[in-house]
């Protein structure tokens, strides 16, 4: 049998971040995430198709720019609440931050760490497929 004393356990990291600023940081990603989302129906604009192309297909294709404009809406919704939260109000960041998979997302969403820039080959156009 294995005991654990309060000297052999590890509290969890605790960190707040303020409500306000973790609502405008959604705001941006989601501004990013519409960006992206309107470049990928330009680059799908920008593909040649067969004139047989089945309508599902093309109503499939119409849905990006579904995505791209409630992303562009909930981007500036997510804006004017952190405009109207009060200040001073804080959330535990580890459970919240900890529930998403993208490290990149994460670290953008703290405000005490440097928002990720393209890289250089994602600048150029290059990609990078996972």
């Amino acid at each position: 049998m294995i005991t654990c004393t309060a000297q052999d356990t590890v509290p969890p990291e605790h960190k707040d971040l303020p409500l306000d600023i973790l609502a405008a940081r959604v705001g941006d990603e989601l501004a990013t995430l519409a960006q992206l989302s309107a470049d990928v129906q330009k680059a799908i604009s920008a593909c040649e198709f067969v004139s047989t192309t089945q309508s599902e297909a093309i109503r499939g294709m119409q849905g990006i720019d579904r995505i791209t404009q409630s992303l562009e809406d909930l981007g500036r919704l997510m804006a004017a609440v952190s405009g109207e939260m009060p200040r001073g109000v804080y959330v535990h960041a580890v459970p919240i931050l900890s529930r998403l998979r993208l490290h990149e997302l994460t670290a953008n969403l703290d405000p005490k760490q440097k928002k990720t820039e393209l890289s250089a080959a994602e600048a150029d156009g290059q990609i990078e497929w996972f």
